[in-house]
């Protein structure tokens, strides 16, 4: 493979984890159709309980970010520091060496799994791109 498709791919790779971390962040999929406050919540802080109001829920699908977190956990069976400073690494957004101490490993040790979990994700999107087969 040309250098040229590998630097395709890896910046096809961080748009996804980009795009996964958002997904995740916004965790709008964490409900699963359900309200965000019990009644008995709501009812406690002053607020109104509208029971004839009918609402149609939806739950907010990215199959792409999905994927992802799939090929994650599949990661994380095999080596869950590399998987864990990945999810940190996007979820968070703090500095190398913050990052490093909440995780409790040195900056560049954590460095370094970020870039092997970067790579594995890399090595499965090359093998079974099109057969959406994740890395075992």
């Amino acid at each position: 493979m040309s250098v040229q498709n590998e630097n395709v791919i890896d910046i096809y790779l961080e748009s996804r984890l980009q795009e996964w971390a958002e997904w995740l962040r916004t965790g709008n999929f964490l409900n699963i159709g359900y309200q965000r406050q019990s009644s008995i919540a709501m009812f406690a802080e002053g607020k109104s309980i509208n029971q004839t109001r009918k609402s149609k829920m939806t739950v907010d699908v990215n199959l792409q970010a999905e994927e992802i977190e799939k090929m994650i956990s599949e990661m994380a069976q095999y080596k869950s520091i590399m998987a864990d400073c990945l999810r940190y690494h996007y979820l968070h957004q703090q500095s190398l060496r913050k990052s490093a101490k909440k995780l409790g490993i040195l900056h560049m040790q954590y460095k370094l799994h970020v870039q092997m979990a970067k790579q594995w994700l890399g090595f499965c999107f090359r093998q079974h791109r099109n057969a959406r087969v994740f890395c075992k």
